[in-house]
């Protein structure tokens, strides 16, 4: 349903009037992101836009052994502990972060061991998890258009684009050594506009970290997407907001590039493992912006394809829980229990990441 076009007509739907969720622990703490997009003053249900509406969340932890799912934000490391565990629950560990930061919340790092045969479902994400919840899709236009006289007129922001300074970033966490030394050697070839806490010059040009919108990153033909991680198909906000949806080719250092060419819109982008040197990148972005036709042809995309901003951060829209929803209408019935290994495969940095 989310990530190959097949309509939800085709999957059967399990019976029940309505599903009750417990988000365990930290409800209010997910309702500012996953239900207000914080804003206090904004849509308050979760499931207006979902294909789905037959839900019901609550953070009442009395409830525990008497609803339908329990969703366990695993970045706190705490875990719901039960006598009399009922088995027609779902319980689903929730993560967000690379598995290298999957437990950064947490005084000490829980061994999966001790998580062993407690959850049935995952929820990350990552395109093969139970619940699917990505930082944003690509997805196939239904029609595209006839006839496109002008390329440009697809391309957010393209009347705002500099061509004194080609590529941009947000940076405010600069103890990703990797990310550090490659952007240190990149601006050694060229110019590179960094704004947030990592610049020197441009430490307050934006606002508040994923709460606001920052404007001047529309300026720019490239945005460098540094993850903090280098882990199977971790791509956040920076590609599918920063990137795409302000008009700029991304240029990634972190995720995979097959997870990129798997996930991301065709010719869309450039991967740092596509370049012996930081040097050659830069020559490259220099060669594409001085070269109209080569520049438009990174977005071609745009008129077969829409990327989607599905994370909750400068004022996109969450879709957590309407994924949690549509999971428990949609899928697989038959009991599932996640057994170490099974956890390894998601939040072992050694398994997934590099």
């Amino acid at each position: 349903m989310l990530f190959k076009n097949v309509p939800k007509e085709s999957f059967k739907q399990h019976g029940g009037d309505r599903f009750v969720v417990l988000i365990w622990k930290h409800w209010k703490w997910l309702q500012s992101r996953h239900v207000h997009g914080f804003n206090t003053s904004g849509e308050s249900d979760p499931l207006s836009q979902c294909s789905v509406k037959n839900c019901v969340f609550t953070g009442n932890n009395t409830l525990l052994d008497t609803v339908d799912a329990v969703v366990v934000h695993i970045q706190k490391g705490e875990f719901p502990k039960t006598v009399h565990r009922n088995r027609d629950q779902r319980w689903i560990f929730l993560n967000d972060e690379s598995p290298m930061n999957a437990f950064s919340m947490s005084s000490s790092r829980p061994k999966l061991s001790q998580l062993a045969n407690l959850f049935n479902w995952s929820m990350t994400y990552r395109s093969d998890a139970d619940i699917p919840v990505p930082y944003g899709r690509t997805v196939a236009l239904p029609k595209s258009p006839d006839i496109i006289d002008d390329l440009t007129k697809l391309i957010p922001n393209w009347s705002k684009k500099r061509r004194d300074v080609l590529p941009t970033v947000l940076m405010s966490n600069c103890g990703v050594s990797y990310r550090m030394k490659y952007l240190k050697e990149l601006k050694q070839h060229i110019e590179v506009d960094v704004h947030g806490k990592c610049s020197d010059k441009n430490k307050k040009s934006c606002p508040g970290h994923f709460k606001a919108d920052c404007e001047l990153m529309s300026q720019y033909l490239f945005y460098l997407v540094f993850e903090n991680s280098k882990c199977k198909e971790y791509l956040t906000e920076k590609s599918f907001y920063h990137a795409y949806s302000k008009g700029a080719i991304p240029v990634f250092l972190g995720p995979p590039l097959e997870d990129c060419e798997k996930l991301l819109p065709p010719n869309s982008f450039l991967h740092v493992d596509n370049f012996q040197y930081p040097k050659d990148l830069a020559e490259e972005m220099v060669r594409i912006a001085n070269d109209q036709d080569r520049l438009l042809s990174f977005h071609q995309w745009r008129a077969n394809f829409e990327v989607r901003n599905e994370h909750g951060y400068f004022g996109s829209r969450s879709f957590h829980l309407c994924r949690v929803c549509e999971a428990l209408n949609y899928n697989d019935e038959k009991e599932k229990v996640y057994s170490e290994k099974d956890l390894e495969e998601f939040l072992n940095p050694t398994k997934t990441c590099s």
